[in-house]
């Protein structure tokens, strides 16, 4: 009898999210109403930051912080080449050009070396993730003399150095979609601690009476998603904590093949961090061979973002697309399920024969 398969995202709900939807519905604010308003100051408390402008969406708080920074077509905005496809669409939306530059093995994160090798004089922002949970080097960034905003979809409650994740530079930016570490379907917002970058933000998520403009589209959040938002902002500290268990099971059991000279190396866990992904580099292997084995055992991987590198400069982030398999680590994994996905992949990286 085959085992039951172990999905690699699953959303952590209750009653509270049908009770909080229920409430809007009968409410009759099913849109820039009282929910939205509450998520906006929760979410600046918890970011520790003076604004709150809630979006539509992660790819269109990512656009609106570049409105917000003054980015025009032509300009170059700095992106890291192991990332989301959300991050130069973003860019590109505006007219201006996304330039890759390469990324720390290991931690993934932007290199500031790389980044200031790619600096130009159109140069106008960076955008810094926070890969995978574990924190970029925003003050290295931050020192290159170009805004940068702080991609917080994956660490959102971290504190590093006494900072919250969101406040350590001008602009950062969130992501509720259902995979996030919050998930309300849909739905972003951008932080800021600057009054003249959210009132820019906030005119530009609606086009309603205001003058033609192409940068001014329908990006308002709908009360249904903020009060989504709302519950898993509520239950994040306790979905933290679970994360963090579940990784410490992987690590126990894994780490002792995950040596020099071993079939695969394990994610850095030795620094704060939030385990929003659990993503296995694999050194014999393709990723693709490796997602098709663990299949084979019930447990659904993926590659943690799509490839959408189109240049040979950065080799770094070449390797992580090749190598890097992205398993389950959700709150409601059971012991059950984990055992499982342990076994799976002592089993994947077992020598052929």
């Amino acid at each position: 009898m085959s085992r039951p398969r172990v999905p690699h995202n699953a959303l952590t709900h209750g009653p509270e999210e049908l009770g909080a939807v229920a409430r809007v519905v009968s409410s009759g604010y099913w849109a820039g109403g009282p929910a939205v308003a509450r998520l906006e100051s929760s979410l600046a408390d918890a970011a520790g930051v003076d604004h709150a402008v809630a979006v539509a969406s992660g790819l269109g708080a990512l656009r609106l912080a570049l409105v917000a920074l003054g980015v025009r077509p032509g300009d170059e905005v700095i992106v890291p080449a192991y990332s989301c496809v959300a991050l130069p669409t973003a860019v590109a939306a505006l007219g201006a050009r996304p330039v890759p530059a390469d990324v720390v093995p290991g931690s993934w994160n932007l290199d500031p070396s790389c980044v200031e090798q790619a600096m130009t004089r159109q140069t106008r922002a960076i955008i810094a993730v926070h890969t995978f949970g574990l924190p970029a080097d925003i003050e290295a960034l931050a020192s290159l003399g170009v805004p940068v905003i702080e991609d917080c979809a994956h660490c959102f409650g971290l504190e590093v150095g006494g900072a919250r994740a969101g406040s350590r530079s001008d602009i950062a930016i969130l992501s509720f979609y259902a995979t996030k570490l919050m998930g309300a379907g849909e739905g972003g917002a951008v932080l800021t601690g600057r009054g003249d970058l959210a009132e820019r933000v906030r005119q530009h998520r609606s086009y309603v009476d205001q003058p033609v403009d192409a940068t001014r589209l329908n990006e308002k959040m709908s009360d249904v998603t903020a009060a989504l938002a709302s519950c898993q902002l509520e239950r994040l500290p306790r979905m933290i904590e679970a994360r963090n268990r579940i990784a410490a099971a992987y690590h126990r059991a894994l780490v002792p093949a995950a040596t020099a000279d071993g079939p695969y190396a394990l994610p850095a866990g030795d620094k704060p961090r939030v385990w929003y992904r659990y993503a296995i580099e694999s050194r014999r292997a393709g990723a693709q061979q490796v997602i098709a084995r663990l299949a084979a055992a019930g447990v659904e991987s993926d590659l943690p973002v799509w490839n959408w590198l189109d240049s040979d400069d950065c080799p770094v982030a070449r390797q992580a697309y090749h190598s890097l398999v992205s398993r389950p680590i959700y709150p409601s994994l059971t012991t059950a399920q984990i055992e499982q996905v342990i076994d799976a992949v002592k089993r994947a990286f077992e020598p052929a024969g």
